[in-house]
């Protein structure tokens, strides 16, 4: 066999394997930070210094837990790779723990100080991990090895003897004074082993195993540190708040019960005993500060990191963006006015901040610029991403490239970032202005190169039309766009419907690819056409939970022009520009539907754990508020119902965590708008009649907001019992019309989900383009949902 045929071999199979494989440039766009697919493709040189940098401001917090409260600004162009960056940080090996918060909606019409407490609360009970551990395991486990080491440490000798129960002969031993250095012995090893760590970073064994391991029992040692936490914490509210917080964490390492921990810090606090009642903002202070104590008194920093700003600012294009900004950063202020051991992160786009912070009142200017001193770094004032070198570049590709060529037993004859070469990497790098369009550009060059024709897909020293036998394939090049042939493409393979899009047929210098939803655009996202056929109409006495007003108006479809055969193989006089080969693109939802199961089932992973759900109440909130307003502005119907006006989050009372619902005006044809008000019944055990006496109070305003109530409860708790009935019974009495719901845990993923997944396709957009209509989709994911929040729908 000639060299030239094994080469061409080797390239084939190179080819058919990177082909089955697929683009490994399509999936670009980083969603969250707790994408995979940021974990898949991580290059750890990628923004090496900023990370550091960034680690180096959180240890300030870790070795000096008293230090003010401080932003610091991340600014980079739109696709620099900030939300990679800080994937980086919250799940990288690089650093100690910390607890990094990364709200996913901004809740505009909230108290700032309320809005972050919940957002830590639902960090710290969610199912998400940071660094491969929730952050209840790991806040938990240090705080019970604390907790435990100091009570053992006090225990008389006679209950250091009774930890390790005795039987037989070594009872009566006991009783005559022996075998006491034995436990002694014991119970030291135990302790050794609970403080232990592993390089210095983790625990080396966890709790539990290190009880198993002494022949302790977790009862014993739950009595043991319960009666230790009531001897030696304060009677006042600060103490009575760290006893509770305490206890909730040592059921749940000890005990696997999650229930009283969540329930303390949704309900339990505020029920303690004052001698002055403590307004709503009060209590939400007084429990902010008592969380800070305990994470400071561990050397856990709190780094809250607001991501994709102009996204979580400005949920609708037609929002107030100076007002809301300014309620936002303001917050900020005000938080770190009356919390000192906050580290404020805030990844926006350049041209945000400068647009923003600029027109803010001095006080809080000067708060948001004061610059921070790091050791080894000097003073900073902001982190700037700029685009990578070309070398970052190539490694990126390599990354990128390496799983389908690692499966050729022969690749060790193939470039590491084949089928590219240097030339065209480093052009792309020097070219494109962030790392997102350099990636969208090798995408459609991928594409091009493995997609291409027989003729492309040959790869030649440039200038020539036949390989030589004795050709270097490390020097190889391919043929730049000016000299290839102007050939007929043939149909590229047959795909899945969500990865149909429009492919160019080659890529010159400079030429970026277009597509209906600009340059930052994720490719799998494939909105429908604005001239889609109407959907039917259905009876109003079907019951349909939603259906799209579809706009008669549309213009009518233009009829394509029939493809045009190309020319025979020409070597043309002048380099051609290429042609994007359109294709059609599909009607359905394919992509975002794709879209859609991702963050349900990310959501659906976050509120498994048990006290996740009671934890999430005010996220929830804000999801299901989110949820109405984008079904008002997308015109979903719901049978004969359609929503008038949406309010997404009503605040009432005193109570932080139950005070709060969604109010929504259904109306139809039929009759005057009914005033709907929707909330989130979790409250469990103690909770469950103060959250629903709460609930039902909001019903008795003056003037009335809500002519009905809809509360969504959890399926597996639907029976109200003794005081809960009570109040139910008294409320119909009143004439009050209210009903429950019952609720899956998919039904709350959706709830979760929804306004992360619709800041991911607002995240894709270009500037000044809306969201297309969504109404088709959320009728058919969210179907359920729509029923039950809606007036009743007569079948």
């Amino acid at each position: 066999m000639s060299t030239a045929v094994a080469e061409r071999s080797t390239y084939d199979r190179a080819r058919e394997s990177l082909r089955r494989a697929g683009n490994p440039f399509r999936n670009y766009f980083a969603r969250n930070p707790d994408d995979e697919v940021c974990a898949r493709y991580h290059v750890p040189e990628l923004f090496a210094a900023e990370r550091d940098l960034l680690l180096n401001v959180v240890d300030l917090y870790r070795y000096d837990p008293m230090t003010h409260s401080e932003v610091v600004p991340v600014l980079g162009n739109k696709g620099a790779g900030k939300t990679h960056l800080l994937y980086s940080i919250k799940h990288g090996s690089d650093g100690a723990w910390q607890l990094l918060v990364t709200p996913g909606v901004y809740q505009k019409d909230t108290d700032f100080l309320e809005y972050l407490l919940f957002q830590i609360i639902d960090t710290l009970l969610g199912g998400g991990k940071q660094k491969g551990m929730r952050p209840l395991e790991y806040i938990g486990e240090e705080l019970v090895r604390r907790l435990l080491i100091k009570a053992l440490t006090e225990l008389s000798p006679a209950e250091k003897l009774d930890l390790f129960p005795a039987g037989g002969l070594s009872r009566f031993a006991r009783k005559l004074g022996m075998g006491q250095s034995a436990a002694a012995e014991r119970l030291q090893w135990f302790m050794d082993t609970l403080a232990g760590r592993n390089g210095g970073v983790r625990p080396a064994v966890p709790v539990q195993k290190c009880l198993e391991g002494a022949g302790i029992e977790a009862e014993r040692a739950a009595d043991i540190l319960t009666d230790y936490v009531e001897r030696t914490e304060a009677h006042n509210t600060a103490g009575l708040m760290r006893r509770s917080i305490y206890l909730g964490f040592a059921k749940a390492v000890l005990l696997n019960d999650e229930t009283e921990l969540a329930s303390f810090l949704t309900f339990g606090f505020a029920e303690l005993e004052f001698q002055v009642r403590p307004t709503r903002q009060d209590l939400v202070l007084a429990l902010l500060k008592v969380l800070m104590v305990v994470f400071r008194d561990m050397k856990i920093p709190v780094v809250v990191a607001f991501d994709q700003l102009e996204d979580l600012l400005l949920s609708r294009r037609s929002d107030d963006a100076h007002k809301i900004a300014e309620s936002f950063f303001a917050g900020i202020v005000q938080v770190m006015h009356q919390i000192d051991g906050l580290c404020f992160l805030i990844f926006a786009e350049r041209g945000l901040w400068n647009r923003f912070v600029p027109s803010l009142d001095g006080y809080i200017q000067d708060r948001l610029n004061n610059p921070v001193h790091v050791p080894n770094h000097g003073t900073v004032k902001a982190v700037r991403l700029e685009s990578p070198s070309p070398d970052l570049v190539r490694r990126v590709v390599e990354m990128r490239l390496r799983p389908a060529l690692q499966e050729l037993h022969d690749s060790a004859d193939l470039a590491d970032i084949y089928p590219f070469n240097d030339e065209q990497v480093i052009r792309i790098a020097r070219t494109e202005p962030t790392l997102r369009d350099m990636l969208q550009q090798l995408r459609h060059l991928f594409d091009h190169v493995v997609y291409g024709s027989e003729e492309d897909r040959v790869i030649r020293p440039t200038g020539t039309r036949a390989l030589p036998a004795n050709a270097d394939p490390e020097s190889i090049l391919y043929e730049s766009d000016s000299e290839a042939p102007d050939q007929p493409k043939p149909e590229m393979p047959a795909e899945p419907a969500a990865a149909s899009h429009a492919t160019p047929a080659t890529l010159p210098a400079g030429h970026k690819p277009h597509s209906r939803l600009g340059d930052d655009a994720p490719e799998h996202i494939d909105f429908p056409e604005t001239d889609a056929p109407p959907v039917p109409r259905l009876p109003d006495s079907v019951q349909v939970k939603s259906v799209v007003n579809v706009d008669s108006t549309s213009p009518p479809k233009i009829p394509q022009e029939p493809p045009v055969e190309a020319p025979a193989h020409t070597t043309p006089a002048t380099p051609p520009l290429a042609k994007p080969v359109e294709r059609a693109r599909p009607q359905d939802t394919t992509a975002l539907s794709e879209l859609w199961e991702q963050e349900l089932r990310s959501a659906r992973r976050k509120l498994e754990p048990e006290g996740a759900l009671t934890g999430a109440t005010r996220e929830l909130q804000a999801g299901l508020g989110s949820f109405l307003q984008t079904c008002h502005e997308h015109g979903v119907k719901v049978g004969p119902w359609r929503l008038q006006h949406v309010l997404p989050e009503w605040n009432f009372g005193e109570h932080p965590t139950y005070g709060v619902v969604s109010l929504a005006h259904w109306t139809s044809k039929a009759g005057a708008p009914w005033k709907v008000g929707i909330g989130l019944f979790l409250g469990r055990g103690a909770g469950k009649p103060k959250d629903l006496e709460i609930k039902l109070a909001g019903m008795d305003v003056d003037p009335p907001v809500m002519d009905h109530l809809i509360l969504l409860r959890p399926e597996d708790d639907l029976l109200l019992s003794g005081k809960s009935k009570t109040l139910w019974q008294d409320a119909e009495r009143r004439g009050r019309h209210a009903r429950m719901e019952a609720v899956t845990v998919d039904g709350y993923a959706a709830l979760y989900a929804f306004p992360r997944w619709l800041a991911t396709i607002t995240e894709s957009l270009p500037d000044g383009q809306p969201l297309p209509n969504l109404a088709d989709l959320i009728q058919e994911k969210c179907e359920k949902l729509l029923e039950q929040v809606c007036m009743p729908v007569q079948g």
